[in-house]
């Protein structure tokens, strides 16, 4: 990553927060523990793109709530209780907005409507929505946002990156491998081929460790076919998975410490080796 130059400090006046209320959304206890933080996410973009007056985010710290930020006439309008009624959750009383809420709705909320323009990618938002494609240099930046009562304060720090797409003798696979795994639709390469086996995903950058990779979705994911991951991850960041996948799609199942060792499975292409990102 190359960024040379200081980051861009913008400052903003903010508008009377007295004119303003949040509520906190509760999620149904009925959706599965294995769905609830996709659907908290997805009802956070679903309000921004229904309504451009709104602010939204998950609550820190939880997998079912979410925070909304709105002008006063806006919530005694009735829109966003008669949404969340028709979606089985409820809405807390209204409350004063203090700056840390606005801080965390303003920093979700740009970022999900910046997609795919500029997408999440860890700490860093990489401009265009073929940025999953690209192999050369791409540009990117650290938005930061600080809130008090009075102003906001944005930082946008401008540098170039390479995220070039993964390719599997990135994760320590030999060749012979790799080969029998190109020519036969139902090969999997188990764990104790790949050397290695730690690598970053999307859109959080977070570590887990490659289980297995495989051309066929296991029968456990939520997901039954490669349509299916582009319009979860469209659902839920804005992201376009690539189109050009070919005849034969590549998975990956990685299980994560910090979530108990629970298997997840993800797109090859959106996930990098640990090593290949280190040496770029």
């Amino acid at each position: 990553m190359n960024n040379p130059r200081p980051p861009s400090l913008f400052f903003i006046t903010l508008p009377d927060l007295h004119r303003l209320c949040a509520v906190r959304i509760i999620l149904s206890d009925g959706v599965a523990d294995t769905a609830i933080r996709s659907t908290q996410i997805k009802m956070c973009r679903q309000l921004l793109l229904l309504h451009q007056d709104i602010l939204t985010s998950p609550v820190p710290g939880t997998i079912n709530q979410i925070w909304v930020v709105m002008s006063i006439p806006f919530y005694k309008a009735g829109k966003l209780n008669a949404y969340v009624e028709k979606h089985g959750a409820k809405v807390e009383d209204p409350q004063r907005v203090i700056p840390v809420i606005l801080q965390n709705c303003l920093s979700y909320s740009l970022t999900a409507r910046l997609a795919p323009a500029w997408n999440k990618t860890g700490h860093l938002l990489v401009q265009g929505r073929e940025f999953l494609s690209q192999r050369g240099k791409q540009s990117a930046i650290v938005l930061n946002i600080n809130v008090t009562e009075t102003q906001v304060c944005l930082s946008i720090d401008a540098c170039t990156i390479r995220l070039p797409p993964p390719e599997l003798r990135e994760f320590g696979i030999s060749p012979s491998i790799i080969k029998d795994f190109d020519n036969h639709k139902n090969a999997v390469i188990e764990g104790h081929s790949i050397l290695n086996k730690w690598c970053y995903v999307l859109p959080s950058m977070k570590m887990g460790k490659i289980v297995c990779i495989l051309h066929t979705i296991p029968p456990d994911c939520p997901f039954h076919s490669y349509e299916d991951f582009q319009m979860h991850w469209d659902n839920l960041y804005g992201y376009k998975l690539p189109e050009d996948c070919g005849d034969i799609e590549i998975y990956c199942s990685i299980s994560f410490k910090m979530m108990g060792g629970k298997i997840l499975t993800y797109p090859l292409r959106t996930t990098w080796s640990r090593h290949s990102l280190a040496a770029l």
